[in-house]
């Protein structure tokens, strides 16, 4: 068992920027927390008796790395408002969080034990023609429940399942259609999230345009190029920049795979036509070349 100072730095540590609040009058251990790899993906196992867990958006601000977490309570429960909504959680049920969102957590004292499984977000939007629901419910009576609880508890040889995972949690958090129009936002930053996320489930698309764009969220180029500047940034720099992080988060599971990937396919699947542009850009952003960011990423899980 972990007294909280422990058991917060492990959230902080592994999870990100998540700010946990203890009871008033908190014993002195107050849970523990476990890391295992499954998929190429990190889950955490946790327990804790505690007020809170929340996500603030100084705490995204402060994050490199976006995840989208599958919570899967495992005894007691918690009040989850995500997205939106508020949903409490009991045993077996299932509930996917995005990290870029703020996010609570509420236990109000009671014990409580789930596994969090951090499923990088560029990978679970690959490909995808819309986001998964975040925030919303699966509850244990689902009839997909009981083979998500195998892919992630089963034992043995897991690589076959990488890419399946992902493709497993699209389809049952998939969500519902929604017409792409952009005036049903209330606010510009509201509007112009969902424009990137949109850029988001569209980068392997190597002839992706800011007209396509457009027609997808229903506004004019120059509407668009508008949003984009207002925003200290353009169409191009936000497409470049999704699909690095795509390329880096498929880096970082094969380090965990213990598998070493071709780059330049990875550069093709993220969308990228001119592998010198995509070396040039990934060095400008990171600081290093794509093959020396996959061993930077070998060494860090090696001192895990």
């Amino acid at each position: 068992m972990m007294c909280f100072e422990e058991w917060n730095n492990c959230i902080l540590s592994n999870c990100g920027h998540y700010y946990s609040t203890p009871l008033k009058h908190a014993r002195k251990n107050v849970g523990y927390f476990q890391l295992r790899r499954r998929h190429g993906v990190d889950i955490a196992e946790m327990q804790c008796e505690i007020d809170q867990i929340e996500r603030q958006r100084v705490g995204i601000r402060r994050d490199d790395h976006e995840y989208l977490f599958l919570l899967m309570p495992k005894s007691g429960e918690m009040n989850v408002v995500h997205n939106g909504r508020e949903e409490v959680l009991t045993p077996g049920d299932s509930l996917l969080m995005d990290s870029t969102r703020t996010a609570e957590l509420n236990f109000n004292g009671r014990a409580a034990s789930f596994l969090s499984v951090h499923l990088p977000r560029s990978l679970c939007l690959e490909g995808g023609t819309r986001d998964p629901a975040t925030g919303r419910r699966i509850a244990r009576a689902h009839p997909l429940r009981a083979s998500l609880s195998a892919l992630i508890d089963g034992e043995g040889p897991d690589e076959a399942h990488a890419d399946y995972l992902f493709d497993f949690i699209a389809m049952m958090f998939r969500a519902e259609d929604r017409s792409g129009d952009v005036t049903g936002f209330r606010n510009r930053h509201g509007r112009f999230r969902y424009i990137c996320d949109t850029i988001e489930r569209h980068v392997a698309d190597s002839d992706f345009t800011v007209e396509r764009l457009a027609g997808l969220v229903h506004m004019s180029r120059r509407q668009l190029q508008r949003d984009f500047r207002d925003n200290g940034t353009t169409f191009t720099r936000v497409l470049c920049e999704r699909r690095m992080k795509l390329v880096v988060s498929h880096l970082r599971r094969a380090a965990g795979l213990k598998l070493r990937p071709a780059i330049s396919d990875l550069a093709y699947r993220a969308g990228f036509s001119d592998l010198s542009h995509f070396n040039r850009s990934f060095r400008q952003l990171y600081d290093v070349s794509p093959g020396g960011y996959y061993e930077e990423c070998l060494r860090s899980l090696q001192g895990h």
